[in-house]
């Protein structure tokens, strides 16, 4: 009697649960269907698809006039910043020219004073 009862526990806590795991997929599959009005109400008299209203929207000036301006915008960054790196490589070039010129300026003057030096070391006869 003993060994009926155990067998007859485990059985049932098996089979409840899968039930629970069965339900659980029920709910994963459930899934909400994506719709394609712009009103809140889709058999309301002003309810227009979104691609209608996407397509009016994209047809007004003010739209087109926004476009523009931000076109406009866009291209004058563009060539301020062109503006900016061409300035940046001339300041470099010409510091770059400053260098060298300073550089060539001290190798003379180095070999100026050793072509004194020398002279005046030399005994006179």
């Amino acid at each position: 009697m003993e060994k009926i009862l155990l067998f007859t526990t485990l059985v049932i806590l098996i089979s409840c649960g899968k039930e629970t795991a069965k339900t659980v997929t029920a709910v994963q599959e459930n899934r909400v269907a994506p719709y394609d009005t712009a009103a809140v109400d889709s058999f309301s008299v002003g309810a227009t698809s979104v691609d209608v209203a996407r397509r009016i929207r994209v047809s007004s000036l003010k739209y087109q006039d926004s476009i523009k301006k931000i076109s406009a915008q866009i291209e004058e960054e563009k060539i301020l910043k062109k503006a900016k790196e061409e300035k940046e490589r001339a300041d470099k070039k010409s510091a770059e020219e400053m260098k060298i010129r300073e550089s060539e300026k001290a190798k003379k003057e180095k070999t100026a004073s050793q072509s004194e030096n020398s002279t005046s070391e030399t005994p006179v006869q």
